[in-house]
């Protein structure tokens, strides 16, 4: 597997579950652009950029350029990107959450945060740091929580676990989120919160069929 080196604008192929793998695209330092385009090989051509479908937009840590199996790929397409300028943001209330529970499935999580505000974050300004709220977000307001990602870096292997449900479910769905904005969490998010919580190794979920 080649050095991954960030640059914006460049596309890159990166394996979710081992065998599937999704199409995306360096932005802005952190930011990454992932496309609703997945296959189960990684014989990308120019016509997999043909009419693209921006599934979400996230920051992502170093760590997980360093362990996902990341593939560069050489196209100069240019795509035109209306970066985000709205998120969603927790507060510092820290919560144990039990899932599934009186199930073989029943698991326990620790969340760092409450979802909570709509902030204000243009990822384009570099030079603002301010991040004012726009509104306070009920847990009902599906419009807002379903229309805006969260601020959470995304880290190997919960955001890869994410990616695939995107697949499997076919639908952009991020189960963080749902967990932040205590959402109701479907049995498919079942070896997700086994990685959040510690409960599955990253060589055990990897080894996991698609």
């Amino acid at each position: 597997m080649a050095r991954i080196i960030w640059k914006e604008g460049k596309f890159v192929s990166i394996e979710t579950r081992k065998g599937l793998y999704v199409l995306a695209q360096m932005t802005l330092d952190i930011y990454l652009v992932v496309y609703n385009v997945f296959r189960e090989d990684e014989n990308w051509s120019e016509n997999d950029l043909v009419d693209l479908e921006i599934l979400c937009f996230v920051p992502v840590v170093r760590q997980f350029l360093q362990k996902s199996v990341i593939s560069n790929l050489k196209y100069k397409k240019e795509v035109p990107l209306e970066l985000p300028k709205y998120w969603l943001k927790t507060d510092n209330i820290s919560q144990k959450r039990r899932l599934y529970e009186k199930t073989e499935q029943e698991v326990e999580i620790n969340l760092l945060g409450l979802g909570k505000y709509l902030i204000f974050n243009d990822v384009n300004d570099r030079s603002n740091f301010d991040r004012p709220i726009v509104q306070i977000v009920d847990f009902n307001d599906n419009d807002i929580i379903d229309k805006y990602e969260v601020t959470n870096i995304r880290m190997y292997a919960e955001f890869n676990e994410r990616l695939y449900l995107c697949y499997k479910l076919g639908k952009n769905v991020d189960p963080l989120k749902d967990l932040v904005f205590n959402r109701n969490i479907p049995i498919e998010y079942e070896v997700y919160l086994k990685i959040i919580s510690g409960k599955i190794t990253e060589e055990e979920w990897f080894a996991l069929p698609i």
